[in-house]
């Protein structure tokens, strides 16, 4: 009777985990307060948070990341390089607030931007969407941001965040040379 017991208990917990690691909650910027779902995310990590970003410039969010490091949890972020120079982005602040060994900034190939928008939270909860962290996107788009609690997709978005904190910065291709012309001296080529 005690066996029987213990296995119906084990098998409620693995079903109430498991219902809880497979159901994703979505979010819309116009009605649902997504910042907020984002902070309390943050407020809620132990270990990591592991971010992707194209843009930050929403200081709330930024706060956020740097209490979390400040009570010990291990903060990383990608930032796209070109979006790091706009004019509200808090990409030097958070540099400056995390050390440079926590944040870093990447470009895609040529012209390409790194413009992936995901965060892990201590390796089990994904956040990813359209939703840059900026006040543009809490104000004014129209974004949407999924949250997935599930232990593959969150391993399979640590790697993509291994590989792109890994990856070199891409070199710039190398100017073409510019046609030249002969130099004009004034004197006319004889005609054959």
């Amino acid at each position: 009777m005690k066996l029987r017991s213990l296995f119906a208990g084990l098998a409620l917990c693995f079903l109430l985990v498991t219902a809880w690691a497979v159901d994703p909650q979505i979010y819309f910027s116009r009605k649902d307060p997504v910042a907020k779902v984002l902070v309390r995310e943050i407020n809620a990590a132990q270990k990591s948070i592991h971010v992707l970003m194209y843009s930050i410039t929403d200081k709330e969010l930024g706060d956020a990341l740097i209490a979390a490091s400040q009570r010990g949890v291990d903060v990383r972020i990608v930032l796209d390089r070109t979006q790091s120079f706009e004019r509200n982005s808090i990409a030097n602040t958070l540099k400056e607030q995390l050390g440079p060994e926590r944040v870093v900034f990447r470009t895609g190939k040529g012209r390409g931007v790194m413009h992936q928008k995901l965060a892990v939270y201590d390796g089990l909860t994904v956040t990813l969407g359209s939703y840059n962290w900026t006040n543009n996107a809490k104000a004014n788009n129209w974004e949407n941001l999924l949250v997935l609690r599930d232990a593959r997709v969150a391993e399979e978005s640590l790697q993509e965040f291994r590989r792109v904190w890994l990856s070199p910065e891409p070199k710039a291709p190398a100017p073409k040379a510019p046609a030249t012309k002969p130099a004009d001296t004034g004197k006319k080529t004889p005609a054959r």
